[in-house]
């Protein structure tokens, strides 16, 4: 692909993934750095380890899939969805992408799992980088995912951590900012992002829990601990 920067895990990285994470998306502007070829290699490597993911495929129907999550009587459905060059690396007849964020599509996806799960999360992939705020298009359609049915919604992209919203009684986190993240010369010398802790009860809004994690000079996270 033509553009500034193209990622790639090393080879055996996706074992470390499988003890943390119970899912991952892969709905996000980088999910193409090798093409169609690259990210059909990549869902390939997640379901041959038993990872779920959600916001690829080889059709838009497989991308718009919620992972469903089940614990504890509960059902929680994550959708994920990606904003940038969203038509272009939205899946075709001839090629996979992931799901582009279009409106009509994400808040349908959001009613329909709404019908069935006891939560429903949006996870976005928006906003431009490095900006303190997120923009009034994003707070507009965060609302109305929440109108919709979302339970909380929670964005990633600008490597900053933005504003949190609340919604009739929905959280809205529009920017986790970094959690693990390679460092560039030009770089600022200090990275800080948010883990999110949901607490989810049947038939209550969500509590909401952010954690604040320093990167250090590898890019990894560590949890900031206040003096």
């Amino acid at each position: 692909q033509l553009k500034p920067y193209t990622f790639r895990a090393a080879i055996g990285s996706e074992r470390f993934l499988k003890p943390l994470f119970s899912g991952v998306s892969v709905a996000n502007n980088h999910a193409l750095d090798f093409g169609p070829e690259g990210l059909v290699e990549s869902l390939a490597i997640l379901a041959r380890e038993g990872i779920p993911q959600i916001g690829g495929g080889r059709t838009l129907a497989e991308c718009r899939k919620p992972l469903v999550c089940r614990k504890d009587g509960l059902a929680v459905a994550i959708l994920a969805a990606n904003e940038f060059r969203a038509a272009a690396y939205a899946p075709s007849e001839q090629a996979a992408g992931v799901n582009p964020i279009r409106e009509g599509d994400l808040l349908a996806d959001v009613r329909a799992a709404a019908a069935s799960a006891d939560a429903v999360i949006p996870f976005v992939h928006w906003g431009p980088e490095n900006t303190p705020e997120p923009g009034e298009s994003q707070r507009r359609l965060a609302r109305r995912m929440v109108e919709a049915g979302a339970s909380a919604v929670i964005g990633a992209h600008p490597h900053v951590t933005q504003t949190v919203d609340v919604h009739r009684g929905a959280p809205i986190i529009y920017s986790l900012g970094n959690f693990v993240f390679d460092y560039y010369p030009v770089d600022p010398p200090v990275w800080h992002g948010w883990a999110v802790k949901l607490s989810i009860t049947k038939g209550k809004p969500i509590d909401v829990e952010t954690r604040t994690v320093v990167l250090d000079k590898e890019g990894l996270p560590s949890q900031l601990r206040e003096e």
